[in-house]
């Protein structure tokens, strides 16, 4: 009879065990592969803001597919090698931090799956070194993405930045646009 219980409890366990994972959103349940995806997006919108304040481009720049488009404050360009040469005109060559750098930090964010395709919505806040060696917020914004699933890894398919909010020391008044 312990035999039989204990077997019954090993059993229960083992298909426990292998039952796929599940989790309840407003939508219904996700699997497991789903919420891994989620999650490596939120990495991916995270490494951006880490590789463009390191001002490492070209890790920056991977993080988009061959044929990504990336719109936002500095324009608009189509293509890896296109980005990458937009940011460095905009921001200088890779690796040469400014002496006063700032820093992004990522909030909000909402991102839905569909196979090899998602889109994504977040906020970011730029955060400068104020007169009195505090931060402050220079710039606030939105992001809005559509990532595909290339090579087994996420990438931006489209990036488009919309700016909220700008601050600019010296200045009477914070600016919204």
């Amino acid at each position: 009879m312990r035999k039989a219980m204990i077997s019954s409890l090993l059993l229960g366990m083992a298909l426990a065990a292998t039952a796929p994972v599940q989790a309840e959103t407003g939508q219904g349940a996700i699997n497991a592969r789903e919420l891994s995806d989620r999650e490596e997006i939120r990495t991916l919108l995270v490494n951006y803001g880490r590789y463009l304040d390191a001002r490492q481009l070209e890790d920056y720049a991977n993080l988009f597919a061959e044929e990504g488009v990336w719109v936002g404050g500095f324009g608009a360009a189509v293509g890896r090698e296109a980005i990458l040469e937009m940011m460095q005109g905009s921001l200088g060559p890779s690796g040469e931090v400014p002496d006063n750098p700032g820093f992004h930090v990522m909030t909000n964010m909402i991102v839905d799956t569909d196979g090899d395709t998602a889109t994504a919505w977040s906020r970011w806040t730029f955060y400068l070194k104020g007169p009195d060696g505090m931060p402050i917020v220079g710039s606030a914004g939105r992001y809005e993405d559509t990532l595909v699933r290339r090579g087994g890894e996420w990438k931006f398919l489209r990036r488009k930045t919309n700016a909220d909010l700008y601050y600019r020391p010296g200045r009477d008044e914070a600016q919204s646009e």
